[in-house]
């Protein structure tokens, strides 16, 4: 969306802070938000995969933010190229945005295949908690379409593509494959969230913006769900999105290893038989089942927890999946 002379990229509306302070990111349809299961109707607030992007035109800019929930971390580049990182907390926290001394330096040896124009700021904001969006202050311009890449990536699911046990914004496993895979990313993980409801389905498939898509199912109902509703959810979900969609390349990924698979929940077997089934019997040229283990395939990638992965893991599943990815669409 657009705000001012900026872009609000991965953020669908602006609410207003029940607290008067700011407004919220959010990113799905408000409609559609509170419709949703109750972890997926709170995360989508919280801005992972949401950037604010201007090109400067004065001599700065500076963006206010809060985190009235506690400290987390936004991160600014330029283009590709990282310039810094900023705690972000309870007081309003100024971000001043000035033009790199070295930028005529930097024009000159950025690649000609670099993902983002060197003259675009981009500000990450942080994949939690949902933070407020004070004020954009300065002389600014709109992104053209030319600044950012042509290929745009969608990203569903858990926790684990929101984000969570990430390190910097920039962190996620989704962010990390778009980067990878030279793309630019829409992230719709919500933190125990991905339910797979139709009207979710019926809104990743009505979206006209996106080429390439991953959609994580399980995790967060594989102790929630019978079989025959994940089976009937799964069915619809993949379904709508890839009739919808039959030129643009689907990613389905099945469970990641878990400690559900060291403590004996035989449903983590059979639900991602249930996905890759769906593949299979639908049985189209640009849709593929992605084993949550041929992501992850290394145990110790994983927190304490046993089922979010370490920044590690999230390293590991990008590479992964990226050439997963790049592999189907040569």
């Amino acid at each position: 969306m657009i705000l001012g002379q900026a872009e609000l990229h991965n953020v669908h509306e602006l609410l207003d802070d029940p607290g008067g302070q700011g407004s919220i990111c959010c990113r799905v349809p408000n409609d559609l938000r509170v419709t949703l299961n109750e972890s997926a109707k709170n995360n989508a607030l919280q801005a992972t995969g949401c950037e604010i992007r201007f090109n400067l035109e004065g001599s700065r800019a500076v963006i206010t933010l809060q985190s009235p929930e506690g400290p987390t971390l936004a991160e600014v580049y330029q283009g590709d190229f990282f310039s810094a990182l900023h705690i972000v907390d309870a007081t309003p926290t100024r971000i001043v945005v000035e033009r790199p001394e070295s930028e005529p330096d930097m024009r000159k040896v950025t690649p000609s295949n670099a993902r983002f124009d060197t003259g675009l700021t981009r500000v990450v904001l942080p994949w939690r908690p949902a933070v407020r969006l004070i004020s954009i202050e300065g002389e600014t311009s709109l992104p053209g379409p030319e600044q950012s890449p042509d290929t745009r990536y969608l990203a569903y699911g858990s926790s684990i593509t929101h984000g969570s046990t990430a390190v910097r914004p920039t962190g996620t496993y989704p962010a990390r494959t778009a980067e990878l895979l030279g793309t630019d990313l829409f992230n719709l993980g919500f933190g125990g969230g991905a339910h797979m409801e139709a009207g979710m389905a019926d809104y990743i498939a009505g979206r006209e913006d996106w080429h390439v898509a991953t959609l994580e199912m399980g995790i967060n109902v594989v102790q929630s769900f019978e079989v025959d509703e994940f089976h009937r959810r799964v069915e619809y979900f993949v379904t709508t999105i890839a009739d919808a969609h039959p030129d643009d390349w689907i990613f389905c990924i099945d469970i990641f290893p878990c400690r559900y698979d060291f403590t004996g929940v035989e449903k983590c077997e059979t639900f991602r038989s249930i996905v890759a089934e769906r593949v299979r019997q639908l049985d189209r040229p640009k849709l593929v089942h992605v084993p949550g283990d041929a992501m992850l395939r290394s145990i110790n990638g994983l927190t304490v927890d046993l089922v979010h992965p370490a920044p590690g893991g999230f390293e590991e599943m990008a590479r992964n999946l990226s050439d997963i990815i790049s592999t189907h669409r040569k």
